[in-house]
């Protein structure tokens, strides 16, 4: 009970915080702030692969790049779209390449898998790249953010860095306890138990196949809005969006934070963010330290920095305070 009462504190503090860090942050911190609510969902999309179906997807930057895209490509050609209307077309977009890339994945184990989704995320990074009538190429495409529309209530603009911020976390919070509502569903359950062991998972009636690529699927969706979020906060976006760093970027959060658990992913986007910022300021071979941390937190803390938060831990500190 008494720790039931503290995670709901603690949880009502953390929603406290991120509707007031607007108000004391600076301009910058509120860009920094805004960028780790997008990676979290980008990396908490790749967890629901790689940490609950057992499947590590090297080329899932290839569904946030198709975000990305997708929603610049609305905003350019069709500047009347309602904001809200381009998210859920941006979504659609992720879920339906998924799945196309999923039928020819997902039947693949290991090693194939992830080579696989590589080699499409290669495909899609050359088109890309070479098609520059439609996508400018490495240039790139630049917008400007359109407002946000209430459907008869108004407009809110999007100029402002602050509701940019407040309209990122109503959709990343949306999107996180849409995937935690998931992973509680029949469907949820059976991508657990087809981690575990397919041959027996298919024995018990699940149909491996299926379970995979829904699971794959709805991924893409989250990877796709993420990326949608990212071009739109940017307002631009070129190759760099769905390049094999975008996909390492994913692996590092979530392995970091700690993959397996639903919000490790959320802190390693927080501490890959904040450490990137803070060391690329002082150095450009930034990627060589972030390497250091990445092996030392796999070396010293397997599960990730949540299992410094683990239950047992704070079992021991609840009853040292009891003491």
């Amino acid at each position: 009970m008494i720790r039931s009462r503290i995670y709901y504190f603690l949880w009502g503090m953390i929603g406290l915080f991120l509707l007031l860090l607007p108000k004391v942050l600076s301009m910058i911190h509120i860009h920094l702030a805004t960028e780790i609510l997008i990676f979290a969902l980008f990396a908490l999309s790749f967890n629901l692969v790689f940490g609950y179906s057992g499947l590590l997807p090297f080329g899932h930057g290839a569904l946030f790049g198709v975000g990305a895209y997708v929603a610049v490509l609305i905003f350019k050609h069709f500047p009347g779209m309602p904001l809200l209307l381009t998210v859920l077309i941006t979504a659609l977009s992720g879920g339906l390449v998924a799945a196309f890339i999923g039928l020819f994945c997902v039947r693949l184990k290991a090693a194939y898998f992830a080579l696989i989704t590589l080699a499409f995320q290669m495909f899609l990074f050359a088109i890309a790249l070479k098609w520059r009538s439609l996508t400018y190429g490495e240039d790139g495409m630049s917008i400007t953010r359109p407002d946000l529309n209430l459907f008869g209530f108004g407009n809110i603009s999007m100029h402002s860095v602050q509701n940019v911020y407040y309209l990122t976390l109503v959709i990343v919070t949306i999107g996180i306890l849409i995937c935690y509502l998931f992973l509680k569903t029949p469907l949820g359950n059976s991508v657990i138990s087809v981690k575990e062991k397919d041959i027996r998972a298919s024995f018990l009636g699940y149909n491996v196949f299926l379970t995979k690529l829904a699971v794959y699927s709805f991924s893409g969706i989250f990877a796709s809005v993420a990326g949608g979020l990212y071009s739109f906060f940017q307002e631009f976006v070129n190759t760099a969006y769905i390049d094999l760093n975008m996909s390492m970027s994913a692996v590092f959060m979530t392995v970091i934070g700690g993959s397996g658990h639903f919000m490790g992913p959320v802190l390693g986007a927080a501490f890959y963010i904040i450490f990137q910022d803070w060391i690329s300021s002082m150095t450009q071979h930034w990627w060589i330290w972030l390497g250091l941390v990445f092996v030392l937190i796999v070396y010293f803390e397997g599960g990730g920095l949540i299992n410094l938060f683990n239950r047992e831990r704070i079992d021991r500190f609840l009853s040292r305070l009891r003491k």
